[in-house]
C-alpha cells in the first residue's frame, strides 16, 4: 500500500506522537477514494526504512469516562439551574410579595425543566473534540434563551393569580448568565482533557485495509478516536503508516505491548471477505480484557465523508466481548464508591489505628503490605493491605497460597484475615479509583494455583478484568473467598465475577455489600 503524500508521508510526520498528531492542525484535503488496497502497494525503496518503534509510541496513562463526564454535567446543570431559579423566585413571590408557596415552587419546576430540556435538545454536552467555544457557547445560549422564552410564554398563556413577569424574567436571566458560566468552566475543563487524551477513546486496530483507511481519514476531520497504531501479521506486505497511523508490528508484538491496558478498543478491520484470517485475529486476542470490534460487511458501503465518525461505528461496528456499561452507570457506581469508602474510612479510623498499633507491637517489621495487582483492563496497580505475614517470608508473587495452619502468619494476622480486616486499607485504592466496593477480587501479578499461574488454568480468566477489582464481591458472598488451589475453584471463581459484570448495577451492588458482612461471620471453611 503506497502512503498518501498529500496526507502526510512525510518523515517527520510518521514519527509524530499520537497527542502530537491531534493537536497539528490538517490541511485542507482534496477527498478522493483510493482502489482496492491490495493495488496499492509500497514503494521498493520504503522496504529499507525502519517501521516505529511500540517503545515511541505515546499513550495516555490517565483516562476517564466520557460518558460518565456527560451524565455528570447534566447533573450539575440541574441542580445549579434549579437552584438559581427556585432562588429568584422565591425571594420575589415570598420575600417581597408574601405569596402562597405553590406558586413559586410550580413556577420553578416548569422554568428548571425547560433550561435542562433546551440544553439536551441542543446536545450541550456532547463537547465534540472539534468544537470551538464560540460554537459551544452559541448552542448553550440558544437552549437558554430559547427556554427563557418558553417559559415567560407558558406563564404569560396561563396567567396564575399569583403571576409576576418581572420576577420570573430576573431568574430566568440569572438562570441564563450561571448556565454561561458554567459552560465556560466545563468547556476549559474538557479542552484539556481532549488534548491530554484523556477522554478519547484509545485505539488500536488489527488490519492495515480499505476499511482502516477508511476510518483513519475520517478520525482525521472528527479527532473522536485517538488511534495509536495498525497490527498486521502480513507485515511485509504493509505500509509503514496510514495518514500517519504507523503500522508496527504483528499480534505478538501486540500483546507484548505494555501500553495494551490503556487501549479501550481493538478494532478488527479486515473485509468480509477474509473470514478465515478475520477468525486467526479473533482467536488471538479473544481471551484480553480490552474491548474487541470488527467492522462488518455494510461498513464497505457506507459514504464515511458526509457521516461522523460516531455514526460510522454505530453501523459499521459490531462488539465481539459484549457493550461497555452506561455513563449514567459510571457515574453513580464512582459517587457510590467514593461516599460509602470516605465515610467507611473517617467512622473506622479510631479501628485502623487500633489494629496499626497491634500488628506493630506484635511482630517487627510494616505495618502495611503492598502488593502489585491486576486491575481495570490487566492495569497493574499497589494495592494495600494490614500486614499479615512475617516480613523475612513474604510472598509478593502469591507463588505459594495461604494453606491451613500456614506458619507464615502473625499471631495478629490471623486474626485481621479470618475477619478480613486486613483488607480495610483497599478503601484508600477505592477512593484512588483503582478500585471499587464491589467487583472481582483482584489476584497478584504473578500469582499460582499449584506450579500453574492461575490466568492459564481458565480461558475466560481475563474477562473478569473488564471492570475494576472490588473489596468485595458476588464470588465472595457465593463462598469463593481465599485462596485457589485447583483448577476447579479458579472456574468457579470467574464464573460468579462474569456473571457479576453482566448483572452488575447499583442496586446489585449494595444487595453484596449488605450480605458481605453475615457471609464473613458466618464462614468457618474457607482458609484466610
Amino acid at each position: 500500500m503506497k502512503p498518501n503524500t498529500k496526507s502526510g508521508a512525510s518523515a517527520a510526520k510518521k514519527q509524530q506522537s499520537p497527542d502530537e498528531r491531534r493537536k497539528t492542525p490538517r490541511a485542507p484535503q482534496k477527498r478522493m477514494r483510493h482502489g482496492p488496497l491490495e493495488k496499492m502497494q509500497p514503494h521498493p525503496a520504503a522496504e529499507t526504512r525502519k517501521r516505529v518503534a511500540l517503545s515511541s509510541i505515546k499513550f495516555p496513562h490517565k483516562t476517564s469516562n466520557m460518558n460518565a463526564i456527560r451524565f455528570a454535567l447534566r447533573i450539575s446543570d440541574v441542580i445549579w439551574v434549579t437552584a438559581l431559579i427556585l432562588l429568584g423566585i422565591w425571594n420575589a413571590y415570598i420575600g417581597i410579595n408574601n405569596k402562597d408557596v405553590i406558586a413559586p415552587l410550580a413556577a420553578g419546576a416548569l422554568g428548571a425543566v425547560g433550561f435542562i430540556g433546551a440544553l439536551m435538545a441542543m446536545k450541550a454536552h456532547q463537547f465534540a473534540p472539534t468544537e470551538t467555544y464560540g460554537q459551544h457557547m452559541k448552542k448553550v445560549g440558544l437552549a437558554a434563551f430559547a427556554a427563557l422564552g418558553l417559559w415567560l410564554s407558558t406563564a404569560l398563556i396561563l396567567r396564575p393569580d399569583t403571576f409576576l413577569p418581572d420576577a420570573l424574567a430576573i431568574a430566568g436571566i440569572t438562570a441564563t448568565a450561571g448556565v454561561m458560566l458554567l459552560h465556560s468552566l466545563y468547556y476549559s475543563q474538557i479542552r484539556r482533557m481532549h488534548e491530554s487524551g484523556q477522554i478519547i477513546p484509545t485505539i488500536i486496530m488489527l488490519g492495515a485495509t480499505e476499511s482502516a483507511r477508511r476510518l483513519i481519514e475520517e478520525n482525521a476531520r472528527t479527532r473522536e478516536l485517538n488511534i495509536l497504531a495498525i497490527f498486521d501479521d502480513r507485515l511485509s506486505r504493509a505500509p509503514h503508516n496510514i495518514y500517519g497511523v504507523p503500522v508496527v508490528g504483528k499480534i505478538e508484538d501486540m500483546l507484548e505491548w505494555d501500553a495494551l491496558p490503556y487501549v479501550d478498543r481493538i478494532v478488527v478491520t479486515l473485509p468480509g471477505m477474509a473470514e478465515a484470517r478475520k477468525q486467526a485475529f479473533i482467536e488471538q486476542v479473544r481471551l484480553l480484557p480490552n474491548r474487541i470490534a470488527f467492522v462488518v460487511d455494510e461498513f464497505e458501503d457506507l459514504d464515511h465523508v458526509q457521516q461522523r465518525l460516531t455514526q460510522i461505528a454505530e453501523v459499521g461496528m459490531r462488539e465481539y466481548t459484549g457493550t461497555p456499561k452506561s455513563g449514567r452507570h459510571t457515574f453513580l457506581k464512582r459517587i457510590m464508591d467514593i461516599g460509602i469508602g470516605t465515610t467507611a474510612l473517617v467512622v473506622g479510623a479510631p479501628f485502623l489505628a487500633l489494629i496499626a498499633i497491634a500488628i506493630r507491637l506484635d511482630t517487627p517489621g510494616p505495618i502495611f503490605f503492598k502488593q502489585k495487582r491486576h486491575g481495570f483492563n490487566n492495569r497493574v496497580f499497589d494495592v494495600y493491605k494490614f500486614r499479615s505475614f512475617r516480613t523475612d517470608v513474604a510472598d509478593p508473587l502469591a507463588k505459594n497460597q495461604v494453606i491451613k495452619g500456614d506458619g507464615r502468619i502473625t499471631r495478629v494476622g490471623k486474626f485481621i484475615r479470618k475477619t478480613s480486616f486486613d483488607e480495610l486499607p483497599q478503601l484508600l485504592n477505592v477512593i484512588k479509583g483503582q478500585m471499587s466496593l464491589v467487583g472481582p477480587r483482584p489476584h497478584a501479578v504473578g500469582m499460582h494455583t499449584g506450579d500453574i499461574e492461575t490466568y492459564r488454568l481458565v480461558d475466560e480468566y481475563a474477562h473478569r478484568h473488564k471492570v475494576k477489582p472490588g473489596m468485595t464481591g458476588w464470588a465472595q458472598i457465593n463462598g469463593s473467598r481465599g485462596p485457589l488451589h485447583d483448577a476447579e475453584s479458579v472456574a468457579l471463581r470467574v464464573k460468579y465475577d462474569l456473571e457479576y459484570i453482566e448483572r452488575s448495577n447499583w442496586w446489585f451492588d449494595l444487595v453484596i455489600m449488605a450480605k458481605t458482612i453475615p457471609c464473613l461471620l458466618g464462614d468457618s471453611e474457607n482458609v484466610r
